[in-house]
């Protein structure tokens, strides 16, 4: 194999090293590049399953009360109860007998 690739770093010529060694060289990339997906495996699988999760909450329905499709609307009904209690009960209710 000759690769003839220039410069100071000619790993792979024909006139620095064997068919042998060039062999090795690629094998030796070739593990090492199994190795790294053998490491990156792991962490393509947990991101996915976040987004497959992240897509589950996207697409979910969000409810807002007990009947599905429903639209709540917010009466304030703490603020009436305070303003009733002040109107009829309080020490000095706004109303009278």
């Amino acid at each position: 194999m000759n690769f003839n690739i220039g410069g100071p770093f000619n790993f792979l010529s024909s006139s620095s090293s064997s068919d042998d060694e060039e062999d090795q060289i690629i094998a030796n990339l070739e593990a090492t590049n199994a190795e790294q997906e053998a490491l990156l495996a792991p962490h393509c699988n947990i991101q996915q399953a976040i987004a497959q999760y992240l897509n589950q909450q996207n697409n979910s329905v969000i409810r807002g009360g007990s009947i599905p499709g429903h639209i709540v609307i917010n009466r304030g009904r703490e603020s009436a109860d305070r303003r009733f209690f002040y109107d009829y009960f309080a020490e000095n209710p706004r109303y009278n007998d």
